[in-house]
C-alpha cells in the first residue's frame, strides 16, 4: 500500500519490520483492509491464501494459512492452481493481495471453488486499477498495471516469480470482464464488489519509511466513508471482492 519500491529477497523481514513501526500502517490495514473482511467471513473453517508476513494471521487467528513459500507463520505451503486440500474443506477462502499474482486466475479461482461448501465464500482484497488507481498503479507502484489478452488462464509466464504481479487482473476478471466468470468458474458469482480507501492508503507511506501516524490515517478513513459510491469507484485504490 502508498508508494512502493521491489521488495528485497527478505521481503518478509523488511514489512515486519515497517509494520512494527509504523502505526499508520497498522491502522490502514486493520481499519481498511481487515475490519472489512471479517464480517464477509462465514461460519466453518477458513483457509488463508498467500499468508505472507501474518498480519492478518494475527489479527483473526484460527484459520489454515497456505503459501507457495515456507517460513513461520505458514501451515500449509501449496500453490493456489493446485490447492492440497479435498473437496468442500472450507467455509471461506481469504486471499489480500494474492488475485493478482496469480498465473492462471481462471484456474486459480476454480481451485478455490473446489474447496469451498456449498454456500461458501471467496473473500479477497486486491488493487483497484480504476481511473485514478490505473495511474498509481501503472506509474508508482512496483508492480505492473497492464492489460494482457487472456487475463484468465494466460497472465503470467510460467516461470514467473511468485512475487511478481499486475495490479490490473482484479478489475479485469472481476468488474470489466465479470460476465465471463461463469464461463471459467460456473459454479462462482460475485456477490459484492466494493471499492475503498484513496488519501488514507497513499498517505500511510505503505511499507516505506515516509507515512502518517494512525490519527491521520484515522481522519482520512472517516472523510473517505461520507464519499458517494460513485466517486469512491474512480478515485480508490483498493477494493474488496466477494465471491459466492
Amino acid at each position: 500500500m502508498g508508494i512502493t519500491k521491489q521488495p528485497s529477497d527478505d521481503w518478509i523481514t523488511e514489512h515486519r519490520a515497517a509494520w512494527q513501526r509504523k502505526s499508520g500502517l497498522r491502522e490502514c490495514y486493520t481499519t481498511l483492509i481487515f475490519d472489512r473482511i471479517i464480517p464477509e467471513i462465514v461460519d466453518g473453517p477458513t483457509l488463508q491464501l498467500g499468508t505472507g508476513p501474518g498480519f492478518f494471521s494475527q489479527y483473526y487467528p484460527g484459520m489454515v494459512n497456505s503459501d507457495v513459500a515456507d517460513h513461520d507463520g505458514v501451515d500449509v505451503v501449496t500453490d493456489v492452481h493446485d490447492l492440497r486440500f479435498d473437496d468442500e474443506s472450507f467455509a471461506n477462502v481469504v486471499g489480500i493481495d494474492v488475485l493478482h499474482h496469480f498465473a492462471r486466475p481462471g484456474l486459480a479461482l476454480r481451485e478455490c471453488a473446489r474447496v469451498l461448501r456449498p454456500g461458501g465464500r471467496l473473500i479477497l482484497v486486491e488493487p483497484w486499477a480504476g481511473p485514478l488507481g490505473w495511474y498509481f498503479f501503472r506509474f508508482v507502484h512496483h508492480e505492473d498495471c497492464d492489460e494482457c489478452a487472456d487475463p484468465w488462464d494466460d497472465a503470467f509466464p510460467e516461470t514467473k516469480n511468485p512475487l511478481d504481479g499486475n495490479a490490473a487482473i482484479p478489475i479485469t476478471v472481476l468488474h470489466k470482464r465479470a460476465s465471463e466468470l461463469r464461463q471459467h468458474v460456473p459454479n462462482f458469482a460475485i456477490s459484492r464488489t466494493e471499492p475503498f480507501g484513496c488519501l488514507s492508503i497513499l498517505l500511510s507511506g505503505g511499507f516505506q519509511n515516509i507515512g502518517l501516524p494512525a490519527p491521520a490515517i484515522r481522519i482520512c478513513h472517516a472523510m473517505e466513508n461520507l464519499l458517494p459510491r460513485s466517486l469512491m469507484d474512480f478515485i480508490a485504490l483498493r477494493a474488496m471482492f466477494v465471491l459466492e
